[in-house]
């Protein structure tokens, strides 16, 4: 199912438009900006600079994870280098697998460069560490299909784009959208609008449950950030309780990846070309 020559492709296309040097350089400088404004906080310096550095080299990596993938896709498409790959001993369900794969490795080879830069910028607690980026590989991995799903579906790279990094978007901030229509005014519409909230949550990653900065300054045991899950969704706390946090990123990426994928290959294997 996997074609180990198709993945080689898809890297050397990466390395071609030069994606890990120019990742790698803003991160650099994401970095040496987030070392600066440590330095000029009055407290707590090396906290912030790591608490500004992971959030800001996360949404940085997957922007250019993202841009790239869309655009590869979408200009593939345009120069008919798609038809000619099918018209090769390739099956359609193999062209989505093996261009998953190479995405997704390409997302781990960005979530390992930003979590050695968020290592070196800060002392953060280790088991935090690693497990942040983990689930920041998982994150990544999960947006990397996303952007392939959109790729297919929609004719325009910057349209694809900017619906996954809408998807990302409302996946970030889903707990805090729960979290405030649970306390709000008991009424008609807020009742609606909460149980659509629900039903949304249920159907996207839940990205606010994974890769928090508190990890990083706390640890994960002694982080509060999980407390308001009880209120966020009923399956996302179930996962948690029974399978730890490790788990529920495990699954959560399992899942959603298998999702996408499996809504990619009923588009892409319908089209006629």
């Amino acid at each position: 199912m996997i074609s180990k020559p198709l993945v080689k492709y898809v890297l050397t296309a990466a390395m071609r438009d030069r994606l890990m040097v120019t990742l790698a350089l803003m991160i650099l400088m994401g970095a040496a900006l987030s070392v600066f404004m440590g330095s000029a906080s009055v407290t707590e310096g090396a906290s912030f600079a790591l608490v500004f550095g992971s959030g800001s080299l996360r949404f940085l990596g997957v922007i250019g994870l993202v841009l790239f993938c869309c655009f590869y896709i979408r200009r593939a498409f345009e120069n008919k280098e798609v038809e000619f790959l099918l018209s090769r001993p390739i099956s359609r369900l193999s062209f989505l697998v093996s261009h998953a794969l190479a995405f997704s490795f390409l997302a781990f080879l960005i979530a390992a460069m930003i979590t050695v830069v968020v290592g070196v910028i800060g002392h953060p607690n280790m088991e935090g560490l690693l497990i942040w980026g983990a689930s920041l590989a998982a994150e990544f991995a999960m947006m990397a299909v996303a952007a392939l799903f959109f790729s297919m579906v929609l004719s325009s790279a910057a349209g694809s784009a900017l619906a996954t990094l809408g998807l990302y978007a409302l996946s970030r901030t889903t707990g805090t959208l729960l979290g405030v229509l649970s306390q709000g005014p008991t009424n008609w519409f807020y009742a609606i609008i909460g149980s659509m909230m629900k039903l949304i949550s249920m159907v996207t990653p839940r990205l606010d449950m994974m890769g928090q900065t508190t990890w990083l300054v706390y640890g994960v045991r002694r982080s509060a950030g999980l407390q308001f899950m009880p209120h966020a969704s009923v399956y996302a706390h179930w996962v948690v309780v029974h399978l730890g946090v490790t788990g529920f990123i495990a699954m959560q990426g399992m899942v959603f990846v298998a999702l996408l994928l499996a809504a990619s290959a009923f588009d892409f294997t319908r089209r006629q070309f």
